[in-house]
């Protein structure tokens, strides 16, 4: 790191650590290279650099590395590659890579930085004992963490472990920058859109309960799903007609997103999605589950089931009523800027006060 304010980051080596460098979790990484660009981005990953749309052409890295075999062989190495990188600063990203990570290096020889991305304990598809091992695992964890770098307010106040009181920084998930034109469309020709990995978390099932409801009362309603994932999760959406993009691009994905009448978030526990910063931007009317991660958002941006329809009968069909949405969603999000991003990550890189 070369010398100079406490706050000046510029040269300072970053290697992130991530099981899957997919997703929302690789588009927020792929994003952190770009607001942060004086600082040289490495990438260690347990999966493919372009293995899904185009992430390898979203970040800016120095070097990427890959990591494969055993949890014991992906620990070793981690290890490897720090000892041959000599980073200033090691940031794990999710369960796996913060595992990896945290076991393999010591935060008292290299600054270790965390970013859960939406803590394992959050599941709701395993049993509550399960929960409780992955709070302890999490819990012991945080002995050997410099600092969290929480995505969301939720994931900042589940990051004070009582094992291990490190700081604790907000770096909030952005959209683009760059917003596509929404194509014109014919009067009654209305599109709702999901996303994500089709997996558990994203619960596709609530998505197509849900438009199925809306299809009683707007019969011609389209549904597209963007992304991909469990291959009976897919058949189910498309036996249901809901279309199912696979992976895009992002040229692709965002004008995807940017033609839908209504984003809807069917996740059953989440950090903080990227697609709900990506649809507000868009202008697009968006409506999330009443969650613990979305404790903080207005309460008539959030469904309570599967159905409660009203809201999203009135974005779809109520001019005033969508951009109002939108709106709340705008002033809500006001802080999750590339500005907001950018000076969290220096903070936390930097180990500057929060």
């Amino acid at each position: 790191m070369t010398s100079g304010p406490l706050d000046d980051v510029t040269g300072t080596r970053v290697l992130h650590v991530v099981q899957k460098f997919s997703s929302g979790v690789g588009s927020a990484i792929a994003q952190y290279t770009r607001s942060l660009p004086e600082v040289e981005h490495h990438l260690l990953s347990g999966t493919p650099v372009d293995g899904e749309g185009d992430l390898a052409e979203q970040a800016d890295f120095a070097s990427t590395a890959e990591m494969t075999g055993s949890h014991r062989a992906k620990v070793r190495r981690v290890r490897e590659v720090v000892r041959a990188l000599r980073p200033d600063v090691v940031h794990a990203h999710s369960s796996h890579g913060g595992g990896y990570a945290r076991l393999a290096v010591a935060r008292t020889r290299h600054r270790i930085v965390y970013t859960p991305h939406c803590y394992a304990f959050e599941r709701r598809d395993v049993a509550a004992p399960v929960r409780g091992a992955f709070w302890l695992a999490e819990a012991l964890l945080a002995v050997n963490t410099s600092a969290f770098a929480a995505c969301s307010p939720r994931e900042q106040e589940l990051s004070a472990w009582p094992t291990h009181r490190a700081p604790r920084y907000l770096v909030p998930n952005i959209a683009p920058a760059v917003v596509p034109v929404r194509a014109e469309r014919e009067p009654g020709d209305l599109l709702v859109v999901g996303g994500g990995r089709l997996s558990a978390q994203k619960d596709p099932d609530f998505f197509l309960r849900f438009v199925g409801l809306l299809r009683t009362r707007l019969p011609r309603l389209r549904a597209v799903w963007l992304g991909d994932g469990d291959p009976t999760a897919r058949a189910a959406l498309e036996a249901g007609g809901v279309a199912v993009s696979g992976w895009l691009p992002r040229a692709e994905a965002l004008p995807a997103l940017a033609a839908a009448d209504l984003y809807l978030h069917s996740a059953l526990w989440e950090g903080f999605p990227l697609m709900v910063a990506e649809a507000t931007a868009l202008g697009v009317p968006t409506l999330v589950r009443r969650l613990p991660s979305f404790a903080d958002v207005p309460s008539e941006l959030t469904l309570t089931g599967a159905d409660d329809v009203a809201g999203a009968l009135a974005c779809l069909t109520d001019v005033p009523a969508a951009k109002a949405n939108v709106s709340r969603w705008s002033a809500h999000l006001a802080g999750n800027t590339e500005a907001d991003q950018r000076a969290a990550l220096v903070a936390v890189y930097a180990g500057s006060p929060r």
